[in-house]
């Protein structure tokens, strides 16, 4: 009987080393040692740190992607907005490492990943950020927002939703669903026309 991948086990955990040590000093041999692998073996599932990096930042922005294409196609815009920010909120209440992970590291992919790679990732993020400021001009355009620096708001939310990894430890049903009507209130508050 084949024995189970643990590509998973690697994954988790180097994202669990890069958020506490940064890339640079997660290195493959420290990473094989916390899974209990000989680095030969540790190559079988990635063969670099940064196929590692790289697959944690894909796997964030594809699951970002994912949620965008929940949002309601149809409706006013605040109603719509308050559902991508009520999933992005759901989504960083429960993922820790890895999305620490690529915010931290995010700033530096140019260093650390290919240049295809990196490339890839800043389509996606754009992707992202465009279907952001599109929604955020629409609730202007129909005067449900406030007159906005969309740029800005737009970093902003995101700068709300990235730190909530670093301090939100509610493992509750209770403590996530206060945190998302909390946090997308707040949010929703922040950019509504008074």
């Amino acid at each position: 009987m084949p024995r189970p991948s643990r590509r998973a086990e690697v994954r988790t955990t180097a994202a669990r080393l890069i958020r506490e040590r940064g890339y640079d000093a997660a290195t493959m041999d420290l990473l094989a040692d916390e899974v209990g692998l000989n680095k030969g073996t540790l190559y079988h599932y990635y063969p670099s740190k940064s196929a590692i990096l790289y697959d944690l930042l894909s796997e964030q922005v594809d699951a970002t992607l994912a949620l965008v294409k929940q949002v309601p196609r149809t409706g006013s815009a605040t109603d719509r907005m308050r559902a991508l920010i009520r999933l992005q909120v759901e989504l960083v209440a429960t993922k820790q490492d890895e999305l620490v992970v690529f915010f931290q590291e995010l700033p530096w992919i140019d260093q650390h990943l290919e240049e295809e790679q990196a490339s890839d990732l800043r389509r996606r993020i754009d992707r992202y950020e465009r279907f952001t400021r599109q929604l955020l001009s629409t609730g202007v355009r129909a005067g449900e927002f406030r007159e906005m620096n969309l740029n800005m708001i737009m970093y902003s939310i995101i700068g709300i939703l990235a730190y909530v990894p670093n301090w939100f430890r509610g493992t509750a049903r209770k403590a996530q669903e206060s945190l998302v009507d909390e946090l997308s209130d707040f949010v929703i508050s922040g950019i509504l026309r008074r």
